[in-house]
């Protein structure tokens, strides 16, 4: 199997072709394609009278009326399908539609610019779309599908043309589109509809989410999907790889067929340990927590009975609202998760933007090697009113839950022990104001620079636990940025070095008698998973679709044979050596668990 370079496409169209793109919804889903077509309507650009203006206005606030009564009948409708979390979705896009600024442009194009309602409310949308598209935050972008949502359908009001229903498809397909929008995705008839592919989107989007919720398989950001892929076409999506393959070959189609096959059987498998507890096969307890982006993402991890949230990312705040700085709002947040998953504990993340994650309001300066320049703990000691307005509602937010704070980006001992003394003034501002505080809150130091590895002895004595970052921390350490394809190749969590470290600061807390939990994507892959068992961890925290696999994986295995394991890995030279060794162990874990249960 082989890919294709643009050179040729055309010609070969009728070869097997593979792409890759973001796994967001896993499984495998093989079929028939379906195409859809482009669904944006073209809007002309012909001016109107200015008799016609009044026409116009009234059509422009009857259209948005009709959109606002569809969405609100798609949030009853799949509410009990979806949850009430995800569909609160719509509720964000009601409000886009009730936006009076938004409106108000669109009022005025009408009446100053002779523009239809149609191209009015297009220019009105566009604009807000355009700006969340061109940003580098990846959260930002993936929130622009949302207004392309209210758009469509309120264009599709305004120009009296048919929306595309799915009604029509009437046996099993795969979807390929240039994308699919949160309502659709809702929409989709789950008997008929397989699994996605689509040209645009992101790992946090709405219809990500919402494709996981469903249990749809699905990749996204397949850039070449809609050059290649024709109506009929037999296609492979894998949601958990990432991989689309077009016309696959039948030695590929059979191994697919058998991966999906087996691919049931294990999540058949998976929701009869969903309710066991996660221990290893000699009886050792690996408290498996869940890494959340956005608070909809909290009823999978509960659904899955995660032990907690072991990684909550706090930037989705500032990035959906720059006024939720605003301390009144990030508590009323903070609380409602904490509520939600009481009594078991939620680790917050202290925000963590800079890098490649750019906060607009902040004025960040231009830097050459942002990676390696103002982000994390960086900002919060140098903003400190931001930082400490983010304190004190968290700590606020404590009264109701098990909450600890993590500061991330940690390099220095100094940073530490500055950020300690913020969340000390705070929590005496917050108690002087009558807020009965719980006696002890968790302050944590998340590791993911090779400084903070050589110093975590030191570090482990000022915090009451370890997160270990294994993605930036594989970044720092081996001098890779996964993004460059030039260098992603290089980017290997089974580097020895990385093995090397993680060891270090899991030794370090074990000396210090704290817990280190480790967050990365290493953790929820499942050969580096072994490993990280192997060199001694018991706390991972990972996505939440994938703890009943990890779970599953480690109900097969002795920590013993792990530990055994990881020391061989530690000896050895290369990358590929360890990840061979970690592929044999786990193949013969599998067959192992095949032998005893027939």
């Amino acid at each position: 199997m082989k890919g294709r370079s643009s050179a040729g496409r055309r010609k070969a169209r009728k070869g097997q072709v593979q792409m890759r793109g973001l796994p967001v919804s896993p499984g495998i889903a093989v079929g028939e394609v379906f195409v859809l077509d482009a669904r944006d309507l073209d809007i002309e650009e012909v001016r109107i009278a200015p008799e016609e203006i009044e026409r116009e206005e009234k059509r422009l606030l009857e259209a948005i009326a009709e959109t606002r009564d569809e969405v609100l009948k798609i949030r009853t409708r799949y509410r009990s399908i979806v949850g009430e979390d995800l569909v609160r979705v719509f509720d964000a896009q009601i409000l886009l539609l009730e936006d009076e600024a938004v409106l108000d442009a669109a009022l005025a194009e009408i009446r100053e610019e002779r523009r239809s309602a149609a191209a009015a409310a297009h220019h009105a949308f566009a604009r807000a779309i355009e700006t969340l598209t061109r940003t580098e935050n990846e959260y930002l972008r993936d929130r622009a599908e949302d207004v392309k949502d209210v758009r469509r359908r309120l264009l599709h009001h305004l120009h009296g043309g048919r929306r595309r229903s799915f009604a029509h498809i009437d046996k099993n397909v795969i979807l390929v589109a240039d994308d699919l929008t949160p309502s659709e995705t809702v929409q989709l008839p789950r008997s008929k509809v397989k699994g996605f592919a689509t040209r645009q989107g992101g790992r946090t989007s709405h219809t990500a989410i919402m494709a996981r919720s469903l249990q749809i398989p699905a990749v996204v950001g397949v850039e070449e999907i809609l050059e290649e892929a024709e109506h009929r076409d037999r296609i492979i999506v894998d949601g958990s790889e990432g991989i689309v393959v077009l016309r696959p070959e039948a030695d590929l189609l059979r191994g697919a067929r058998s991966r999906q096959r087996r691919y049931m059987e294990v999540s058949r498998e998976r929701l009869r340990l969903r309710d066991l507890p996660s221990v290893t096969r000699d009886g050792v307890e690996i408290r498996l927590f869940a890494n959340v982006d956005v608070p909809e993402e909290v009823p999978l991890a509960i659904e899955n009975r995660a032990r907690g949230i072991g990684l909550f990312r706090t930037e989705f705040l500032y990035f959906r609202d720059v006024e939720i700085a605003r301390e009144e709002a990030q508590t009323t947040v903070y609380r409602k998760i904490l509520r939600r998953v009481s009594p078991d504990p939620v680790v917050f993340r202290t925000l963590d933007v800079g890098g490649d994650k750019v906060l607009d309001p902040l004025s960040a300066p231009m830097e050459p090697n942002p990676m390696l320049g103002w982000r994390g703990i960086r900002i919060s000691l140098e903003l400190r009113d931001l930082f400490r307005v983010q304190v004190r509602s968290l700590l606020r937010a404590s009264t109701v839950g098990n909450l600890s704070i993590l500061l991330p980006m940690i390099s220095t001992l100094d940073e530490v022990l500055e950020a300690k003394r913020l969340i000390a003034d705070a929590r005496e501002e917050v108690r002087l104001e009558g807020v009965r505080l719980p006696e002890k809150i968790r302050v944590g130091a998340m590791i993911e620079t090779p400084g903070a590895v050589f110093l975590a002895p030191h570090i482990a004595r000022e915090v009451d636990f370890f997160s270990i970052g294994t993605n930036d921390l594989i970044q720092y350490s081996l001098a890779v940025d996964r993004d460059n394809v030039k260098v992603a190749h290089l980017f290997d969590p089974f580097h020895p070095a990385v093995s090397a470290m993680v060891k270090l600061v899991l030794d370090a807390a074990r000396d210090a008698e704290i817990p280190v939990s480790i967050c990365g994507e290493m953790a929820g892959e499942p050969l580096c998973a072994i490993l990280l068992i192997g060199l001694g961890a018991r706390e991972l925290s990972v996505h939440p679709y994938l703890i009943l696999e990890l779970k599953r994986i480690f109900s097969l295995m002795e920590t013993g044979e792990a530990r055994a394991l990881a020391e061989e890995a530690l000896r050895m030279p290369s990358a590929g050596r360890v990840r061979e060794a970690v592929e044999q162990f786990l193949h013969d874990l599998e067959v192992r668990g095949e032998r005893e249960k027939g």
